[in-house]
């Protein structure tokens, strides 16, 4: 069967702790190993014919490390791609506060954050269960709780309100971590005309809420807006962030109807698996890290 891989961060995992990121090292070999048996296509090429099963290297967030080290890699092997763009931080200056947790692991013990969090949210920790649900990759408690506790439990001015004085004061400037962190519409511009495809990610990477109208305008529309006015790409393909969170369901029966009307193919998902059917809208994706197994590391 044909299938999506769901990659983040390329680079090197012990010089990046806030995830689990796969080294270019081992991208390159897990390409390698995945063209024996796959064609990789865009996302709109899964629905034509072909002679071996059709693979997607999909990219979310926008992170730089994916054209410092992913594309080049692909680049040099004639390999096509699927990246989407997240407007927020390039167009308002506005870090999510997702991105601001991870460099937070990196930068600090998971320990000693948790133990500053935990005061805060004491009082509510009966909701903690739901980290085992969205942070199952993460082997470590601490790092389900904190990530859950800042995203989820805290409101954003309250997280960014604690992430900010420890992640800029080690990049210096708000404007230096943006630069450090994401591609830059000059960098997009080189892998659009190198044949990459561009989706839409999000505005500010804030999971669906429940209001398909709302979160279709100021999270999906804004970004493609962007994207139409600085890159001259309308965008055809959609991926939403966290997988649609814990409105999943809600996002994936409400939401298609308004991204087919705007002229959207297809999303990709969290949901684990291949592609069973191409016809289909909301596509399966597997995780980049747990194909060690199958194709080796």
């Amino acid at each position: 069967m044909d299938l999506a891989i769901m990659y983040h961060y390329i680079c090197e995992p012990e010089e990046w702790k806030g995830s689990v990121p796969i080294s270019p090292k081992a991208f390159e070999k897990q390409l390698d190993d995945l063209a024996r048996q796959y064609e990789f296509v865009l996302p709109q090429d899964l629905r034509k014919p072909g002679k071996k099963p059709r693979c997607v290297l999909t990219f979310d967030d926008s992170t730089r490390d994916q054209y410092l080290h992913a594309f080049e890699i692909m680049r040099k092997k004639g390999i096509p791609g699927y990246f989407t763009v997240m407007s927020g931080p390039l167009q308002h200056q506005v870090v999510p506060v997702f991105h601001l947790v991870h460099a937070a692991l990196s930068l600090i013990p998971e320990l000693r954050l948790w133990e500053e969090l935990n005061s805060l949210v004491a009082q509510q920790s009966e909701k903690l269960e739901q980290a085992h649900k969205i942070y199952e990759y993460e082997s470590s408690v601490l790092r389900r709780y904190i990530k859950y506790t800042l995203n989820f439990i805290l409101t954003a001015e309250q997280s960014r309100s604690f992430l900010e004085t420890i992640v800029y004061h080690h990049f210096g400037t708000k404007s230096h971590f943006i630069e450090k962190m994401y591609i830059g519409v000059n960098e997009f511009a080189v892998m659009k005309q190198a044949g990459m495809e561009l989706g839409v990610h999000c505005t500010s990477h804030r999971p669906f809420d429940g209001n398909a109208e709302l979160y279709y305008k100021h999270e999906i529309e804004h970004c493609a807006n962007f994207m139409e006015e600085h890159l001259g790409v309308i965008p055809q393909w959609y991926t939403p962030p966290f997988g649609g969170g814990e409105h999943q369901g809600k996002m994936i029966a409400e939401l298609e109807g308004i991204l087919r009307s705007a002229g959207y193919q297809g999303a990709f998902l969290t949901k684990s698996g291949y592609i069973e059917k191409s016809q289909e809208f909301w596509l399966k994706r597997l995780d980049c890290n747990k194909l060690i197994g199958d194709f080796g590391r």
